[in-house]
This record gives structure tokens, sequence and C-alpha cells, in this order.
């Protein structure tokens, strides 16, 4: 299961990488162009789904039960009866949108997690530091495990001291690094089995890998970026730290979540009011 969400997940990233490259270093474009694209893709996929017909029957009827009840404000019975046909419509609604709601709720998730994954971070700028830690399986000892973390000969990132800090009640082992100008790789050695990891210093829209995880069936959709981790290997997880992304947009900074929620509305509402979607 967790090599054919892999496979699933990586179709999906170069299909987003491809959709980013015209935008380039311009990422707060980028944000607002793949949120409205997904706003848009999925109210169509909804329409195509949605029985609108019945969606649009059943709102009348809560509508008329509605206005059935400001009609007879002193009437006790034909307020209940009202309300019942209100409650009832709203029923038959939710049979009838549930299929969709959820179809495209499902289809969703990986399109939120590609962008997250992407704009949720910034990449490093250079000469800027970051943490690379590697937290061991449960058993093992992080104090006598050998491990380093390497760069490959002429790359211009550099380890910025030779010791590790290793952390025994976390089984964590840590090294600051100082990034380049450019996405670079890094080798990770434990037990002499290399790992290798890109570290992000190029402001492109491709995905920031932050974290990775083994032995995690959900980390195969979430984990973009970074390379699968071995159910046999002694690591648990890599985890990159990279500073949290701000997008300025008028005349504010606001974080990716509110930009992407703004542009997928907009999206969203385009086709809706072009093609008169029941909602």
């Amino acid at each position: 299961m967790g090599e054919i969400l892999s496979a699933f997940t990586a179709v999906i990233t170069r299909v987003f990488d491809v959709l980013v490259l015209p935008f380039g270093l311009h990422r707060t474009a980028g944000l607002i162009a793949l949120s409205a694209l997904t706003g848009a893709g999925l109210t169509l996929l909804y329409r195509a789904l949605a029985d609108e017909a019945a969606i649009r029957r059943t709102r009348e009827v809560f509508k008329a039960r509605v206005i059935e009840m400001r009609l007879y404000p002193d009437d006790l019975v034909l307020i209940v009866r009202a309300l019942g046909g209100a409650i009832a419509a709203q029923g038959s609604y939710l049979r009838v949108a549930a299929k969709p709601i959820l179809v495209v709720a499902l289809i969703a998730i990986p399109f939120f997690i590609q962008i997250e994954s992407r704009y949720a971070h910034r990449p490093l700028l250079k000469h800027e530091s970051t943490i690379v830690t590697a937290r061991l399986k449960p058993g093992l000892d992080v104090l006598t495990v050998p491990s380093m973390l390497g760069f490959p000969a002429g790359d211009d990132f550099v380890q910025d001291t030779e010791s590790s800090v290793r952390a025994p009640a976390s089984r964590e082992i840590s090294w600051r690094v100082i990034a380049g100008a450019d996405r670079r790789p890094l080798d990770l050695v434990v037990y002499g089995k290399s790992y290798r990891f890109n570290l992000c210093a190029q402001r492109d829209g491709r995905a920031i890998g932050h974290e990775r995880r083994a032995r995690s069936i959900w980390g195969a959709l979430t984990d973009i970026g970074m390379p699968r981790i071995e159910n046999d290997s002694p690591l648990e997880s890599v985890t990159i730290v990279y500073p949290h992304a701000s997008y300025a947009l008028f005349g504010a900074h606001m974080s990716w979540l509110l930009v992407f929620a703004l542009g997928t509305m907009v999206g969203a509402a385009i086709p809706a009011m072009l093609l008169r979607v029941a909602l």
C-alpha cells in the first residue's frame, strides 16, 4: 500500500512541478494561481458528480418550509409541521449532496498536501543556518550509533560543526548546517548506509521536503520532497527545519493557508457563477 501511494504521490508531484514552472521565483503568484485552479477544478468536479436537479428541489422545499413558518407565526401546529418539513428537506439535501462532496473532499486532499509542501515553508537563504535531525528507532543507543552528515564534493553547502548533538531521551541526532544558494543533496550515513536528501535554498515552487518518516503509509502521501525510508532502516524519521513562509497580499503579510483559502474561494466562485452550479 505504501509503495502504491508513493508512486501516486510521485506522479502528482511531477504534475505540480510542471504547473509551477511558469511562475519561477514569484512564489506568491504561484500560490494564488494554484489555489484558484484548485477551487475551480473542484467546483467543476462537483458539478459533474452532483444531481443538481435534485439539489435544487430540496433547496426549494426547504425555502418553502421556512416561508411557511414566517407566514403563520401564531399557529404552533403549522410551525411544528413546517419545522419538521424543513428538517426533512435538509436530510434529503444531505443524502443527495453527500456523495459528490465526499468525492471532492477526498480528491482535494493530495492537492492541499502538494500546495502545503511548496508554500507552507520558504527555502533557506544563502548562509542561513538550519538544523537537520535524525531520529533513531526505539532500542538504539544514540550515543554509540555510528552516524555522520556529509555533502558531495564541490557542493556549496557546508556543515557548521563537525560534531553532532545527541539526545538519548528523544533518540535524536542533530547537526547544524549552513546553506548555499541552490538546492543541493546531503548524505546522512548511519551504520554505513547512506540516505540522500535535498537541502532547499532555491526560491522556486518545487516541494520543500522537511520531514520523512519510516513505516508510515500516510507519510507516503504527505512526506513530499524526501525519499522513502525503508522499514528495515535504523532511522525512524529525518527532519530539516525550514522557516515558515508569509506572503504579501493587499498590503499585509498572510500565512499560506489564508492565501490558499482566498484563492480557492475566488477560483470556485467563477465557474459556480458562470455555470450556475447548485451547491
